[in-house]
């Protein structure tokens, strides 16, 4: 990796909508060059993909909110399987520590927020225990799965 594809990569970082055109102008070489220094950097598994950040409060209403859950052990999968058919959670992890599973969810307001919280845990089954925060605002939001596996290439190279 040289000079030029660290520039390529400082570019589509800020905009990965850029033509390859452009990229070409902005960092000295020709379009088709940077097609193949491109091609080249997902190959060996530099750039993994491109996406689209949706700004998901603009288009959706609502608050949304993190639920943190620790499982019985012995119910782990049980509490998964409802969570991940639970429709109002648009995030679910797994996260470190014993059976501990981090939710991101979408609700009206905070009264809907506050029942849906207390539905899931007195009405799901292997809950231990449950926590919940209502976020207040994005001081940093990159989303992408960033392993690789995105389903689609947004770029469409």
């Amino acid at each position: 990796m040289d000079e030029s594809d660290r520039k390529i990569l400082d570019l589509i970082r800020d905009n990965a909508r850029m033509s390859f055109s452009e990229i070409g102008s902005a960092v000295g070489i020709s379009r088709v060059s940077v097609k193949k220094r491109m091609t080249a950097m997902e190959e060996a598994g530099i750039i993994k993909g491109y996406h689209t950040v949706i700004d998901e409060e603009k288009i959706r209403k609502g608050i949304r909110y993190t639920i943190d859950i620790e499982a019985i052990p012995e119910e782990y999968a049980e509490v998964v399987k409802t969570l991940l058919r639970d429709r109002e959670l648009e995030e679910i992890y797994s996260t470190t520590g014993a059976c501990r599973i981090h939710c991101i969810g979408r609700s009206v307001n905070s009264s809907t927020m506050e029942s849906h919280v207390n539905y899931l845990f007195n009405h799901t089954k292997g809950i231990r225990k449950i926590g919940w925060h209502i976020l207040m605002s994005d001081l940093k939001a990159e989303r992408g799965d960033g392993d690789g596996t995105d389903k689609e290439n947004a770029r469409g190279i």
